[in-house]
């Protein structure tokens, strides 16, 4: 397996998707959606120039990654065939994407993107991760289907309550149109396929 560490030497951190693509040597295309799909975490300034802002860690993270289970972008997700149409995810919760018993694979993938998180949320960190409103969360909480330290006006999540959450049946049936829960769906897909290939 190749050594990756050289990289800190020799970008800056954090490095823009620009740089990304050449430490990656891949398409400024495909670069956008591992960023866009959540498979590199970026932070999104909204900005015209430098939009997104990348640790080079979760590069050589996912360069690792790259080596150990190959791509884990969708074929034709990033193509020019397809660079005139949305690539739709027709899942629209969880429990289309698992079989029964399956359930902790969800809070696996949880954990696994959000390592770096604080370990103790509040509801726009909440509402953030899982893709739900504020409102929603606040709901939740209040009806006892997500645990909380402190009750309004401001709830706090130790992250172990939001991994129970999410293999709960309240979640995993829901539906939503937002795009954040469907870039976290499209994300779980992905690690799940990679995943199986190891």
């Amino acid at each position: 397996m190749k050594d990756y560490t050289a990289l800190k030497k020799q970008y800056p951190n954090p490095i823009s998707l620009d740089e990304m693509s050449r430490v990656c040597k891949i398409a400024k295309r495909t670069a956008r959606y591992l960023v866009e799909h959540g498979i590199i975490p970026a932070i999104d300034t909204g900005k015209i120039t430098w939009r997104y802002q990348i640790a080079i860690d979760d590069v050589i993270t996912y360069l690792y990654r790259r080596d150990k289970v190959g791509s884990m972008i969708p074929p034709g997700a990033v193509t020019t065939r397809y660079k005139n149409r949305t690539i739709n995810i027709t899942r629209k919760s969880f429990s289309q994407m698992i079989t029964q018993g399956q359930e902790w694979e969800i809070a696996e993938y949880f954990k696994y993107i959000y390592a770096a998180d604080d370990e103790i949320l509040t509801t726009a960190d909440v509402a953030d991760m899982t893709g739900l409103s504020n409102n929603t969360i606040i709901k939740l909480a209040r009806d006892g289907y997500i645990k909380a330290l402190t009750d309004t006006p401001q709830y706090l999540f130790p992250k172990q309550y939001l991994l129970e959450f999410v293999v709960t049946p309240r979640f995993i049936e829901i539906k939503s149109n937002s795009k954040v829960f469907k870039k976290i769906l499209g994300g779980f897909e992905i690690w799940k396929t990679a995943k199986s290939s190891q």
